[in-house]
């Protein structure tokens, strides 16, 4: 049996990101390009059903008001979704404007220092990392804390990660050039530190 190159881990893990970039993409395309316009028409498709009745009863502005409601919910939430996808997130907002996004999608609370932020190459790194923490909360169903420090971003999770998770995290960070800690407070902490050369 041949021996796997050394840089086969390496390139399997590139492969990986780039896998989930196009999937990202794939994502938000469909969602800012399909199903936001399509709740716009029906926004709009409503308001005219409306328009066209020459005197709404009270259920019926009952009725109609609760639409309008729904699908503003709808666009909100498909909008909030086409943002969180975006695979270049931290290029397009900036880093700290990327964890406000990413906060607002996983429903966590956002605390940051003011600080110079780091290089775009570590901000994109490091908001993937965060994405990446934030998806073991979302799926373990707990709450969860960021904290953007000038050593790098804390995640505080209400849930307890599993040995093969923990290890894909810090995985990912050493791949990303970040030195990675995990503990137990007794709820998961992800800390992902910049390097002092970084």
């Amino acid at each position: 049996m041949m021996a796997r190159p050394a840089h086969c881990g390496a390139s399997g893990a590139e492969g990986l990101r780039r896998i989930r970039e196009i999937e990202r993409r794939r994502l938000s395309r469909a969602l800012h390009d399909q199903a936001g316009p399509l709740l716009c028409s029906a926004g709009l498709l409503a308001e005219m059903l409306y328009g066209a009745i020459p005197s709404p009863s009270p259920q019926q502005e009952e009725l109609f008001s609760r639409l309008r409601n729904a699908l503003e919910s709808a666009v909100e939430s498909v909008r909030l979704l086409s943002q969180e996808s975006s695979p270049d997130l931290a290029g397009r907002r900036g880093l700290e404007g990327a964890l406000a996004t990413l906060a607002q999608a996983y429903g966590a609370e956002l605390h940051i220092e003011t600080l110079p932020g780091p290089p775009e190459r570590l901000s994109r790194s490091l908001c993937e990392l965060v994405r990446d923490a934030l998806l073991v909360c979302d799926a373990a169903q707990g709450p969860a804390r960021i904290h953007l420090t000038r050593g790098g971003v804390r995640v505080e999770a209400g849930c307890e990660a599993d040995e093969a998770i923990t290890g894909a995290l810090e995985a990912a960070a050493l791949e990303a050039g970040f030195g990675f800690s995990f503990r137990q407070v007794p709820a998961a902490v992800f800390e992902f530190h910049l390097e002092e050369n970084a």
